[in-house]
């Protein structure tokens, strides 16, 4: 199945600072820069096919989210991958988004409030750690032992390769039965 990732929200998010590592780490090459504006890549295929990316400097633009669907679907063919593979390779940040999962870890003694669940990130389950307070941290504890869905609302960032859940606005038990959070 081929997806396209069409969200600007998750597009509009990308960092031009991780892509830039991205391509360097994959072989592209730097051709030519215009000051802080945007960057062009190139790279050559083993078979010989050459391709360029040009790569917006500043997430501002109106454009960008254009852009970034642009790039993934030249590295989706660049590296015959999956465009939420690469995607979940480059997202560092998604603000304001739900998750909904599993909670597969409580905190020790010494860290009360945090846990761990498993979630989708980008199509693909990721574990996501969170800071909760008291009474989240207690619903969270009941959905532990009784294996219930939780579902919850944040700024899902992404720190030295794991996922962390900040700013968390909401974190309820998922009723599965009617499809809404449970107070």
């Amino acid at each position: 199945m081929i997806v396209t990732v069409r969200d600007p929200d998750i597009l509009s998010n990308l960092d031009p600072q991780i892509l830039t590592s991205y391509l360097q780490a994959k072989g592209w090459k730097k051709e030519s820069q215009v000051d802080n504006k945007e960057s062009v890549w190139i790279k050559t295929t083993d078979s010989g096919e050459e391709f360029d990316i040009t790569l917006p400097l500043n997430p501002g633009i109106r454009s960008y989210a254009l852009r970034m669907a642009e790039i993934l679907a030249i590295l989706e063919k660049v590296e015959v991958r999956s465009q939420l593979d690469i995607l979940s390779d480059l997202i560092t940040k998604i603000p304001n988004t739900e998750i909904q999962g599993l909670v597969i870890k409580l905190a020790e003694r010494n860290h009360p409030g945090n846990v761990t669940i498993i979630g989708f990130v980008v199509g693909k389950p990721r574990q996501i750690n969170l800071s909760l307070s008291e009474s989240e941290y207690n619903q969270a504890r009941t959905a532990y032992h009784q294996r219930l869905p939780v579902v919850c609302t944040g700024d899902l960032i992404k720190e030295n390769d794991a996922f962390v859940l900040k700013k968390i606005t909401s974190f309820a038990l998922y009723n599965t039965l009617t499809e809404r959070a449970a107070v």
